[in-house]
């Protein structure tokens, strides 16, 4: 059940969108959550609307304007070891859909079963 949230700056194109959501769903897949399960929300924020730090923490290089932070909502309990499974399969297909991994910035957080439909 993963319902993914990305937040990003105004002005991608949808085949932008499209990779990033294709990215998603087949990072989600790879750590084991249903083909059928695809879920996901795009926020679009004007420059003075999202603002990033563009070093923290300890950044070699800043990131870009092409920042994305990625919001992950899952079930409570979910095993450690499948979030970090998700995580580096995020990272990794969004970089291949062309997403610098210095730019991708990704939050989990668990909702109790009950408390969703």
């Amino acid at each position: 059940m993963p319902l993914f949230t990305v937040t990003m700056r105004t002005g991608r194109l949808v085949k932008e969108k499209d990779a990033i959501s294709a990215a998603l769903h087949d990072a989600s897949v790879s750590a084991g959550y249903p083909e059928d399960d695809h879920f996901l929300r795009f926020i679009c924020l004007e420059k003075a609307d999202f603002r990033v730090s563009p070093r923290y923490p300890d950044l070699k290089e800043p990131r870009s304007k092409r920042v994305l932070m990625v919001e992950v909502l899952l079930s409570a309990g979910t095993e450690q070891h499948r979030k970090r499974s998700l995580l580096s399969a995020i990272v990794t297909r969004l970089q291949a859909a062309g997403t610098d991994p210095n730019d991708v910035m990704v939050f989990f957080g668990e909702i109790d079963r009950a408390s969703s439909s």
